[in-house]
């Protein structure tokens, strides 16, 4: 047993192998986000399900992501001596999930709605299984001078899977078939477990009971609703437009698969550099200063996407929708590893992201919406009013990165 311990990596001293590790599974979930906010819309399509309907799918299907804390709590409490708190859920995660994801293969999502629908929730639950983990990992071993370039590596490896499964999906369904894209994402989906097996996290001593205390004097903070409020707001203002977008091009601009792949792999680069520049740029300002100027390219950015007449002008547009996101994503991020106390890490990060995630949803339905009533511009309009809201609150936040002094202490380069 100590032999095979010494074996294993240490996350602790082998620094960069711990960044291939989250950008791996990062660049998975990139892969992921895109078919379920890009293409599964248009594979919906192709069998004939309204936009409602469709927009319906995409908000149950994500809906796991919107019950982050529970999976917190559980890779906060429940961990195993021979792998940690955190390597046991990302191994789980990443296997069922890919295994998922090759069940959808002969599934029919006009006449087996319910059960592609279900398949689609259950292989997101172990996605965001692993992601939950993975995101206490980064906070357990990231300190604070560091959040920006971490998050950098982990969302420009995300923002890669983008970029590449929005080429691939085009080239792969219109050369050979949808078939073939759902064994290269299962197969994808398996690369991170070597690693994982090679690994070994930090140590981290476990209480003998969860502590509810510094759970209950989290949320006493005026900062945390004030942040919490602004994700939820912000995240449902971007996903009107985001999961709307792809249809828009399709059934607007009557543009091919392999078009609309490659309009969204240009906003992909754009998050991409978006999500690269801004760690070290926010590293250097302060978090009021970094949010408010996200906030306001992000709203600009979503009127220029109403105006949208041709190919160019979605290219154009798109790439900039793609660069405001980045940055926007990358310093909520950084306000998130602020005012997360490391006894409850993980419960706290996925807390956040969980409203993050709730937001999204509630932006893909409302979104459906709009468009089924009004149109594609009218909603893309309403999103950037939206956005414009969450101003007021970004005006708020000030401080997030001295709000655990405890978070400094004790933790790796």
């Amino acid at each position: 047993m100590e032999n095979e311990k010494s074996k294993k990596k240490d996350l602790s001293k082998h620094k960069n192998f711990r960044y291939l590790i989250f950008g791996t599974i990062y660049l998975h979930q990139g892969f992921i986000e895109v078919f379920m906010y890009i293409f599964m819309a248009l594979y919906l399509l192709s069998f004939g399900v309204s936009i409602l309907i469709i927009g319906l799918t995409i908000a149950i299907g994500t809906s796991p992501w919107i019950i982050k804390i529970f999976y917190g709590i559980m890779t906060d409490r429940k961990a195993s001596k021979k792998w940690g708190r955190r390597i046991p859920y990302m191994l789980v995660g990443s296997f069922f999930s890919a295994i998922l994801f090759f069940l959808l293969i002969p599934l029919n999502p006009s006449t087996a709605w319910i059960l592609f629908t279900l398949t689609i929730f259950v292989a997101n639950f172990f996605n965001a299984l692993c992601d939950t983990a993975t995101d206490g990992l980064v906070v357990d071993t990231t300190i604070p001078e560091k959040r920006g370039t971490v998050q950098s590596i982990c969302w420009g490896s995300k923002l890669i899977g983008y970029i590449a499964a929005s080429l691939l999906v085009g080239f792969l369904v219109e050369i050979f078939s949808w078939t073939i894209y759902f064994i290269f994402m299962g197969i994808f989906l398996l690369l991170p477990i070597p690693m994982l097996l090679m690994s070994k996290e930090p140590p981290y001593q476990i209480s003998e009971k969860f502590p509810w205390k510094d759970l209950k004097d989290t949320f006493k903070m005026r900062m945390v609703w004030i942040v919490l409020s602004l994700f939820i707001v912000t995240s449902l203002a971007t996903y009107i437009v985001f999961s709307m977008a792809p249809l828009f091009l399709s059934i607007e601009l009557n543009l091919g698969l392999t078009e609309v792949g490659l309009v969204m792999a240009a906003g992909s680069l754009g998050f991409f550099i978006g999500t690269m520049i801004s760690g070290p740029i926010f590293d250097k300002l302060s978090r009021k200063k970094g949010i408010i100027m996200a906030l306001i390219f992000l709203m600009i950015v979503f009127f220029m996407v109403s105006l949208i007449q041709n190919l160019l002008m979605a290219f154009i547009f798109i790439i900039l929708f793609g660069l405001a996101y980045g940055l926007n994503t990358i310093i909520k991020l950084i306000i998130s590893m602020d005012i997360c106390k490391k006894s409850i890490s993980a419960t706290m990060f996925s807390v956040y992201m969980s409203l993050y995630n709730l937001g999204n949803a509630l932006g893909t339905i409302i979104g459906a919406i709009l468009v089924e009533a009004y149109g594609f511009q009218f909603a893309f309009i309403c999103g950037g009013l939206i956005m414009l809201s969450t101003l007021v609150l970004a005006l708020f936040i000030r401080d997030t990165e001295n709000l655990f002094a405890e978070n400094t202490d004790s933790i790796m380069q």
